[in-house]
């Protein structure tokens, strides 16, 4: 992750703060935080993936055959990939560009209704805490990379305090933005623009030509009207 700044309060003060790139100690420290939360939750009773998969297959929530069919949507989106790139028109490309969009719809969707189950898992929860640790050791003063945090503890203790709000919201909106530019290089949303800026090009090609062509025009009729006044 590349270093993100935002503006927030610390001490009763307005400061500059930025979220560090996650280096070797903050990975280790972050790591830590996570098996801890794991061991902890495994204590609690929280089952980790394998069980929760275990649990939904036997509820019909998603199986074998989930997986078969979720396989084949994405098998498909390959070969319509290679059809879309192999188009002879752009008509031909977006018709299925269109088909692509509609199946990823459907692959996610089967995904969710995995993920939904999974978010609560051992491994998921863990995660959070881990990105909760990230936050607590990362946020430093921009300037000085003087920790905000002194410990994971310290963060949590604060959890009220603004700054711990700008920082989740700060480490969100760059979690959207990424996620919003994978799906801008999605390949069909990729071809879809393409297409669009060719046909963008050619209508303002389109537009000088007809520029130049009302210059000659007007030209040829302003020499006509001298012609016919001085016979």
């Amino acid at each position: 992750m590349s270093e993100l700044q935002f503006e927030s309060v610390v001490d009763k003060k307005t400061v500059e703060l930025k979220l560090r790139d996650e280096t070797v100690d903050i990975e280790r420290k972050c790591d830590t935080e996570y098996h801890i939360a794991y061991t902890q939750l495994l204590g609690r009773g929280i089952h980790p993936n394998a069980q929760l998969e275990k649990i939904m297959e036997k509820q019909g929530l998603w199986d074998e055959d989930s997986e078969k069919e979720l396989g084949h949507l994405q098998k498909q989106l390959v070969e319509l990939q290679i059809k879309m790139a192999g188009s002879n028109t752009h008509e031909e490309g977006l018709v299925y560009a269109q088909k692509m969009s509609e199946l990823r719809s459907a692959c996610l969707k089967m995904v969710e209704v995995k993920a939904a189950v999974l978010s609560n898992s051992c491994e998921s929860l863990s995660d959070q805490i881990r990105r909760d640790a990230y936050l607590a050791y990362a946020t430093v003063f921009v300037g000085t990379n003087k920790p905000v945090f002194k410990d994971y503890d310290n963060f949590l203790a604060r959890a009220e305090d603004q700054v711990v709000l700008d920082a989740r919201k700060a480490f969100l909106v760059r979690g959207m933005e990424v996620f919003q530019e994978s799906l801008d290089m999605l390949p069909e949303v990729e071809y879809v623009r393409t297409v669009q800026e060719s046909r963008q090009e050619d209508l303002e090609k389109k537009a000088k030509r007809q520029v130049r062509q009302a210059k000659k025009t007007a030209k040829k009729i302003a020499k006509k009207k001298a012609t016919a006044r001085k016979s």
